[in-house]
């Protein structure tokens, strides 16, 4: 009676050690890949403003003899970037980080974090919360939440547990 007891024991224990290692893998993969999504805004920042002095020396460069009123009918229906050929929106950078781009590199860090075959890197799911502005403002936080379903391997026990892990990186953004 003693041997079922001290082997359920024994298969408990290596459960949660599974699960542990889930959790920290997970916890890292999202932390590391948060941090290094923060870490590029300031090139982005750096960018949008280098591009808003290109477009203010553009338009600063026009004169009213430059425009007649036929040209300004058809600039007045169209986006800045169509009409000059600038974008001065830096966020694009930001807004292309979807779940859809940043799932694969969470899941091969996560992957890289296991480093075994007990562990499905595919059971992976993310969702990016993207900041409301790069400027430095209260809203500049970038949030990545990963989830991972696990099945639990004991006997008489058919659960799936959901290891759920979040991190919020302040976008680096300079001296703001």
């Amino acid at each position: 009676m003693v041997l079922p007891v001290f082997m359920l024991f024994v298969v408990f224990m290596a459960t949660i050690i599974k699960i542990s290692v889930a959790e920290i893998a997970l916890n890292k993969s999202v932390s590391e890949t948060a941090q290094v999504i923060a870490t590029h805004a300031y090139p982005v920042t750096i960018l949008t403003e280098e591009t808003r002095s290109i477009a203010n020396d553009k338009l600063s460069g026009l004169t009213i003899n430059e425009f007649n009123m036929g040209d300004v009918e058809k600039l007045v229906g169209t986006t800045f970037r169509a009409a000059f050929d600038i974008d001065i929106s830096g966020s694009n950078y930001i807004q292309q980080l979807s779940s859809g781009l940043v799932t694969p590199i969470i899941q091969g860090k996560f992957a890289d974090n296991v480093d075994n075959s007990f562990f499905d890197e595919s059971n992976v799911r993310v969702e990016v919360d993207l900041p409301g502005s790069i400027n430095g403002s209260s809203e500049s936080y970038v949030g990545i939440t990963a989830e991972y379903d696990m099945d639990i391997v004991v006997p008489f026990v058919d659960h799936t547990i959901t290891i759920k892990k979040k991190a919020y990186e302040r976008l680096w953004v300079g001296g703001y």
